[in-house]
């Protein structure tokens, strides 16, 4: 019996290489199959978010800076301040003219009572005068007065109903003044009011405050600069307004839909920090149509270029909170679609606040105690709710 040949050294390599890669693809085909068929992705991502330049109100002259770049300030926080000389200026003088304004207005009242006084006193001539012409014309056939004294007491009846009829007149233009208000209500006092207030608030602009907590950036500000409204003072970055902008080629996003989970991470923590974010949308366009100069497909040198569109992504709130990102850095993305019942269009937005800034609403606070200390000073208790009836 012949002996068997044993199989050589280099079958033995070639069976191991193949076995390697026969399983190698087993195990490519079932990732494929089980998960990477439902994942699509690009390096084509950035950080994107809210960068919000901060501008001032008010004219004036920068006269000190609290911030610059790269430091974090709080929403409130003082960032500019401007000289507030002219503006003080301007509320003393309207605190003045609403003092004047109180003092008007009472004086307008008192004339309504002056008047009304006036009117009692012409029909009471008036009723002196009617009687002294009864009785003379009572005596003039018996020749009891003269017809000179008649006469004076004719032209006297006739002089106080005129009178009467003057006063009455008067007593109604001082009425029109001040009738169904107060002495608080009437338009005078609310205008002064309002010029207080007006003041108040362009002297309150002077302190530029920051709209939002984030990092400082590109600041222009210089002390003595003269700016006005328009004027690009310095920005911040709110560190939890940001989100991804991811763009995707168009044949990848087949399968895409909101609210698919996503898989983010960046060159700036590398592997280890993987961000789970959550798709909020896809662009109404591509980022060529929105250049400043549009395709025009509609030349006889026409080439098809696939087009990327960008795939907006929201970060969780606590996870940027510690890891935090700053505007456009790099990003991978991989998105996850395994859900593919979720919709390709979001729902109409309802009437609520995505930002929102509370400081320019807390610009008014502490004018109400300015005004009422003003109306103490100048109007007597007892003439506040007086009213013309």
């Amino acid at each position: 019996m012949d002996d068997v040949q044993a199989p050589s050294k280099s079958s033995h390599v070639f069976l191991w290489i193949t076995s390697i890669f026969v399983t190698a693809a087993i195990i490519l085909f079932v990732y494929w199959y089980m998960w990477g068929r439902f994942e699509t992705g690009t390096k084509d991502a950035y950080v994107t978010g809210n960068m919000v330049v901060v501008n001032p109100q008010v004219c004036g002259t920068i006269s000190a800076i609290y911030t610059d770049n790269t430091q974090l300030v709080e929403e409130g926080q003082l960032l500019i301040e401007l000289d507030s000389t002219d503006a003080l200026i301007g509320l003393k003088s309207a605190e003045a003219e609403l003092g004047q304004t109180l003092r008007h207005v009472i004086k307008l009242f008192a004339e309504v009572e002056e008047y009304k006084a006036q009117i009692n006193i012409k029909k009471a001539e008036l009723k002196q005068a009617m009687q002294d012409f009864e009785h003379r014309r009572g005596l003039i056939q018996e020749g009891g007065v003269s017809t000179e004294d008649f006469e004076h007491s004719e032209n006297s009846l006739s002089a106080a109903i005129a009178s009467l009829i003057f006063a009455e007149y008067r007593y109604k233009a001082a009425l029109a003044q001040v009738e169904n208000t107060t002495v608080l209500t009437h338009p005078k006092v609310k205008k002064a009011e309002e010029d207080v207030q007006r003041a108040w608030v362009n002297f309150k602009r002077c302190h530029i405050l920051s709209p939002a907590r984030g990092i400082i950036a590109k600041r222009a500000a210089q002390v003595g600069e003269t700016v006005g409204p328009g004027h690009n003072l310095l920005a911040v970055i709110p560190l939890d307004q940001i989100w991804v902008e991811a763009n995707f080629k168009e044949r990848d996003l087949r399968h895409v839909r909101l609210g698919q989970p996503v898989r983010v991470t960046a060159d700036f923590y590398g592997s280890s920090v993987i961000f789970n974010g959550n798709v909020m949308g896809i662009e109404g366009g591509t980022g060529s149509v929105f250049s400043v100069l549009p395709p025009q497909n509609a030349t006889g040198n026409w080439i098809k270029i696939v087009q990327r569109l960008p795939v907006r992504i929201s970060l969780p709130v606590d996870q940027i909170t510690h890891y935090p990102l700053r505007l456009g850095l790099s990003l991978d993305v991989v998105i996850d679609t395994h859900d593919r019942l979720g919709k390709v269009l979001p729902q109409v937005m309802t009437e609520k606040r995505i930002y929102a800034s509370s400081i320019y609403s807390k610009q008014i606070e502490g004018v109400q105690e300015v005004i009422d200390r003003i109306i103490q000073e100048n109007v007597s208790t007892s003439l506040i709710a007086q009213e013309v009836p």
